[in-house]
C-alpha cells in the first residue's frame, strides 16, 4: 500500500476528475484514501475563474472584503466583533490547557476559548488569535468545514483568493453530488513547520483508520482580519499524505 510507486503518464481530462486530485480532496474528512496517490494539476485558468465566481456569487460574510456587516477597525483589520489576546507568540510545545474538542461535520476538532475560533454560532467558524496556536487551530478547522454543507461560504471567506481557490471551488462543485464514504481518522498531534505573524505552515498528525498514523501539512495566511487557508497550486488543501510516527509532534492528548 505504501510501497515505492512507479512513475505514470499524466492522466487525461479535467484536473478535478483526475483520481489523484479527488483522493487529495477526500482528506477534507481526514480520509485514508489520500495516501495512495500524488497530487496533479491541470485546467484552464480563465474558465476555472469564471466558474468559481459563478459558484460563489452572492455570498458574503464578516471575512469578505468590503462586506457591509464586517466593519473593520484596528491595525490588523479585524471585524469589530472579533477580539483575541495575541500576546503569546511562543511556538506551542504542549497542547493548550484550555483545549476543547467539538464535533465539526464528521470530526472532533480542537478549539480554544483564548486562541479560537471565537465565533462558532454559524458557518464558518472564525476569529482565531494572530498567534502560532491560532494558526494551528485554523489549519485544523477550516479544511474540515470545507467538507460540510456550508462549504461555499467557507471557501469564499476562508480560502485565500486566486486561481488555486478557483480550482478548489470548481472541483468541489463537480463532486458535490458524490455520496462515497470512507473511514475517518482522528487528529492526534501537530507540528508548526514555519510561522510569522502573516503566514504559517502546520503539519497535522492523524490516526490511520487501518492502523498507525498519517501526516500532512496545511498552509495559512493572515488576510482580512483572520487566518485563511492557502490552497496548493492544484486547488487541494493538503500536501501529500505520508506515514508518520508521533515523535516530533505536539500531541493533543485526547
Amino acid at each position: 500500500m505504501f510501497g515505492t510507486r512507479r512513475k505514470q503518464a499524466p492522466p487525461d481530462g479535467p484536473f478535478y476528475k483526475q483520481r489523484g486530485w479527488i483522493n487529495s480532496a477526500a482528506f477534507l474528512g481526514v480520509l485514508v484514501a489520500v495516501s495512495l496517490l500524488a497530487l496533479v494539476t491541470g485546467g484552464k485558468g480563465a474558465d476555472i475563474t469564471a466558474g468559481s465566481q459563478e459558484a460563489l456569487a452572492g455570498l458574503s460574510g464578516p471575512l469578505s472584503p468590503g462586506d457591509p456587516h464586517g466593519v473593520r477597525s484596528g491595525p490588523d483589520g479585524r471585524p469589530e466583533n472579533c477580539r483575541t489576546d495575541d500576546g503569546d507568540t511562543a511556538r506551542p510545545t504542549t497542547a493548550p490547557a484550555d483545549v476543547r474538542w467539538r464535533k465539526l461535520v464528521v470530526l472532533m476538532v480542537p478549539t480554544s476559548p483564548s486562541a479560537g475560533p471565537l465565533r462558532t454560532g454559524t458557518a464558518p467558524w472564525w476569529c482565531f488569535a494572530r498567534t502560532p496556536l491560532g494558526a494551528v487551530l485554523a489549519a485544523h478547522i477550516i479544511p474540515v468545514q470545507l467538507s460540510g454543507a456550508g462549504w461555499r461560504a467557507v471557501a469564499e471567506q476562508q480560502l485565500v483568493p486566486g486561481k488555486a481557490r478557483d480550482r478548489f471551488v470548481i472541483s468541489k462543485t463537480a463532486q458535490e453530488t458524490s455520496s462515497e464514504e470512507s473511514a475517518v481518522g482522528r487528529f492526534t498531534g501537530f507540528s508548526l513547520t514555519s510561522y510569522s505573524g502573516d503566514s504559517a505552515t502546520v503539519r497535522l498528525l492523524v490516526t490511520n483508520p487501518i492502523g498507525g498514523h498519517l501526516s500532512t501539512s496545511v498552509s495559512v495566511r493572515w488576510r482580512d482580519g483572520d487566518w485563511k487557508v492557502v490552497p496548493r497550486d492544484d486547488g487541494s488543501l493538503y500536501s501529500l499524505v505520508r506515514r508518520a510516527e508521533p515523535g516530533g509532534f505536539v500531541l493533543w492528548g485526547a
